[in-house]
């Protein structure tokens, strides 16, 4: 991994804490561990996420439950390249966050030879219905497919 991307890596790791005491006070944890998602039926997109955290040996971030959610539905990995890719593609999508926006600027400064993943990615969100709408919690028991 690249020196750039090794300090994009530690810059999510930093702001995780900061970003949900900011702007994720009001907002309700959901409760759930990666063995509870895995507990959903086969074809859900919560057992899907289940699969998603234990593949990668994460657990959901409480308060930040619906970007791990945002990872299966977009068909993102995470590597630093895909994580900021993601913010593009929920750009493109419609979605606006202040987290979002320092993202996709700081990706783009640090990192402009994945520029034109970035615009693909951008590209994505905009064909995708609007994702970010969705209450992921709520769609937890629903088909993956649809």
């Amino acid at each position: 991994m690249k020196l750039r991307e090794k300090f994009c890596a530690w810059l999510f790791e930093v702001s995780k804490v900061p970003y949900r005491f900011l702007f994720k006070q009001k907002k309700t944890a959901w409760g759930l561990s990666s063995d509870d998602l895995l507990a959903y039926p086969e074809n859900t997109l919560g057992h899907h996420v289940g699969l998603f955290l234990k593949t990668n040996k994460f657990e959901l971030i409480p308060k930040l439950e619906s970007h791990d959610v945002y990872h299966v539905v977009c068909d993102m990995n995470t590597s630093v390249r895909d994580e900021i890719g993601m913010q593009y593609l929920l750009m493109g999508n419609g979605k606006k966050s202040v987290y979002q926006k320092i993202t996709v600027i700081l990706g783009f400064c640090l990192l402009p030879e994945y520029y034109a993943y970035f615009r693909s990615c951008y590209r994505k969100g905009k064909k995708l219905g609007a994702v970010y709408e969705l209450d992921l919690f709520q769609e937890l028991h629903a088909d993956l497919e649809e």
